[in-house]
């Protein structure tokens, strides 16, 4: 059986955000056909919709799988509403937000899923966290590894994540 490495983004700023960040990181490691290799450090991070919500904790998973990418985000949409995610607001709060960033060196684009991610290039969040995993990832549309494009994000003015801490 063959695997496809995978990299998930993690994001929320409701109820208890830890739990269920560690709750979506056993459950996708306990998924026939998913097996989770690393969790990069959490980190605090404002958010970018509506005014007035809770700061987001934000990581990253890498993982190894032998599903479709649709079958992936079928997954990962089962464990948002495992958490108690109501779909509203776009960028609204969240209790638990699942991306999936990347799906090995596949590019994608249709009106379900976009691979890698349409905006990781753009979002410290998922850039930071990916560099502490896999910071020689490269991005197959854009040919910079995940490094290259935390340099860009950076030198546009944009102020450095603090330090994240482990979970």
């Amino acid at each position: 059986m063959s695997l496809t490495p995978v990299y998930i983004a993690l994001g929320g700023n409701l109820g208890p955000v830890e739990a269920a960040f560690r709750m979506a990181r056993e459950q996708l490691d306990a998924q026939a056909g998913i097996h989770v290799t690393a969790s990069s450090p959490l980190y605090r991070t404002p958010p970018l919709g509506p005014a007035g919500q809770p700061d987001y904790l934000n990581a990253v998973l890498a993982a190894e799988t032998s599903l479709t990418p649709q079958a992936l985000l079928r997954t990962l949409q089962r464990l948002e509403h495992q958490a108690g995610r109501i779909r509203g607001d776009r960028w609204g709060a969240r209790t638990l937000d699942l991306d999936i960033v990347a799906f090995g060196d596949m590019q994608l684009g249709d009106d379900e899923l976009t691979l890698p991610h349409a905006e990781m290039h753009r979002r410290q969040f998922v850039l930071r966290p990916l560099c502490d995993l896999a910071p020689d990832w490269q991005h197959p549309g854009m040919g910079k590894t995940a490094r290259q494009l935390l340099g860009l994000l950076l030198a546009s003015g944009e102020p450095p994540l603090a330090g994240g801490r482990i979970w």
